[in-house]
């Protein structure tokens, strides 16, 4: 019997998720609205302070999505700290063995499962009954982002207190000597995923991954990942950026040259 929330395995994704790293809960506000259903304060690459994150976590609260946060590698503290902030769920990056697993684990849970410790405003801010319900109710997902940590997933994943994993396939490939632009056909590669997912499923856990393009984001649909997500508010807004500038300035170049046959009739 598995602690955590329920994980259904359908062929369909269990939450849509979007990364944020610009840290201003005017773009928490901003993605939430959208219908992001979970948002994902990124604290291990990104600038945002605690205080911040606190902001973005109840502005994402207050419009109906769930608020994730991803900590530093290998800090047990921030992710009591993140769930006493009141992330609804955390996520560990290169979590590469059980005994690190397990710390993670005991942070993230209150007793008898973990070791966390009661603190912070989560009973005001999410219910009275939080104590009670928190270790039902809130996620921690490991990253399985090295061969190390594929080559434990199978302890990792059966291990109460984890409710499942976030792929990492670029840091995967890395730690494989494998080109981080080209590895999406290595046979290796893609039965080091697939083993992680089919451990998931079996243990009733959730497998969670980054997408990168629509075509990406429908294979994972097909391979059964339960939460994707599409990568990050950055993302979007420098590739929207680009594409429309480029636009812009054909534009212009065109209009040049339409005036330019005007004047001279050629």
């Amino acid at each position: 019997m598995r602690n955590g929330p329920e994980i259904d395995t359908v062929d369909r994704p269990k939450a849509l998720g979007i990364w944020q790293q610009i840290p201003s809960p005017m773009v928490s506000r901003y993605l939430a609205q959208m219908g992001w259903q979970w948002i994902i304060l990124d604290m291990q690459h990104g600038p945002m302070s605690f205080e911040t994150a606190y902001e973005c976590i109840h502005t994402i609260r207050s419009m109906g999505a769930k608020p994730f946060l991803r900590v530093a590698v290998g800090n047990p503290g921030e992710i009591q700290k993140a769930l006493d902030i009141g992330a609804a769920g955390v996520i560990v990056p290169m979590v590469n063995s059980l005994a690190e697993a397990r710390a993670m684990a005991s942070a993230a849970k209150y007793p008898p499962l973990g070791e966390r410790s009661l603190g912070g405003d989560p009973s005001i801010l999410v219910g009275e009954d939080y104590p009670e319900t928190a270790n039902e109710e809130t996620l921690l997902l490991v990253q399985v982002e090295h061969l190390d940590s594929v080559n434990e997933v199978e302890q990792i994943m059966s291990l109460d207190g984890v409710d499942g994993c976030f792929i990492g396939p670029v840091d995967l490939a890395l730690s494989m000597g494998l080109s981080r632009t080209e590895y999406r056909d290595d046979p290796d590669h893609r039965q080091a995923i697939q083993r992680t997912l089919d451990v998931c499923h079996t243990n009733g856990k959730m497998a969670c991954c980054n997408a990168y393009s629509l075509e990406d984001f429908q294979e994972k649909v097909m391979q059964g990942f339960q939460g994707i997500t599409f990568k990050s508010e950055v993302d979007l807004f420098v590739s929207s950026g680009h594409r429309l500038l480029r636009q812009l300035r054909e534009e212009t170049i065109d209009k040049e040259k339409i005036s330019e046959v005007l004047l001279t009739g050629s």
